[in-house]
């Protein structure tokens, strides 16, 4: 079976159309070189019948020119993680040195001296908040959790921007919070955004809430729970981050 022509003109387009979506291909004029000599060097393997073979390598062709051609950034060069750092550096090194002592620290016992530690870096907690240990927090001074709120052990507040729980809040065990991503195709600063629970929410074990939501009064979130969009009030949502349940 001899090859035809249109094959490879089918694969190149679809090719072409490909790299457009993703940003590469702006060299066309090597990509039909490439091309040609492909189909040249493949053509008598053609004649053979082996139509799939001339695809096959097109495909290949076009494959290495656009990996080839896709940017990776140098992370030597991008902008470190201070960006965040909204205090001098000898208050978050010793604030490095409190949290392994007595918030972190499994073997700290007590809620209340974790809360006092707390505060005093500039955490605003309300009454009657239980703060379990191996609990993490990046910067307190950017932390508000409000009366009554149960924080479970091993919960990591990871908050480079603000993180504001409300009154008689749940967040379980091993719940990952964080308010800090990175521009990964342009230079990988840090980017970041506040996290809102309202009062009444519940956000179960082994959750990871992103930064930009809201999750709702009074919602729940199953375990294992990926949040990247703000919950609804009043709703039960589950590990596909979908609502599950709307409460009447």
């Amino acid at each position: 079976m001899r090859v035809r022509r249109d094959h490879v003109g089918l694969v190149t387009s679809l090719c072409e159309t490909a790299s457009h979506r993703t940003g590469v291909g702006r060299d066309a004029g090597r990509f039909g070189r490439v091309v040609d000599s492909q189909y040249s060097d493949c053509r008598g393997e053609a004649r053979h019948g082996d139509d799939h073979s001339v695809i096959a390598t097109v495909l290949l062709a076009r494959r290495w020119t656009i990996l080839s051609e896709i940017p990776v950034i140098d992370l030597s060069q991008a902008p470190g993680e201070r960006a965040a750092w909204d205090r001098p550096s000898w208050v978050v090194y010793l604030w490095a040195i409190c949290e392994l002592l007595f918030v972190t620290n499994p073997w700290q016992i007590s809620s209340s001296l974790r809360i006092r530690v707390l505060r005093a870096f500039g955490a605003r907690i309300g009454v009657g908040v239980v703060f379990r240990p191996r609990t993490r927090v990046k910067f307190p001074w950017k932390l508000s959790v409000g009366d009554r709120s149960w924080i479970g052990e091993g919960v990591w507040f990871h908050n480079q921007e603000r993180i504001d729980i409300g009154h008689d809040v749940v967040i379980s065990q091993e719940t990952f919070l964080t308010t800090g991503s990175h521009r990964h195709r342009k230079d990988m600063a840090l980017v970041t955004r506040s996290i809102t629970i309202e009062p009444g929410a519940w956000v179960t074990s082994r959750c990871v809430v992103l930064g930009g939501v809201t999750i709702g009064r009074s919602a729940l979130v199953k375990p294992l729970t990926r949040i990247d969009r703000d919950v609804e009030p009043n709703t039960v949502w589950d590990q596909s981050g979908r609502l599950a349940v709307r409460f009447a």
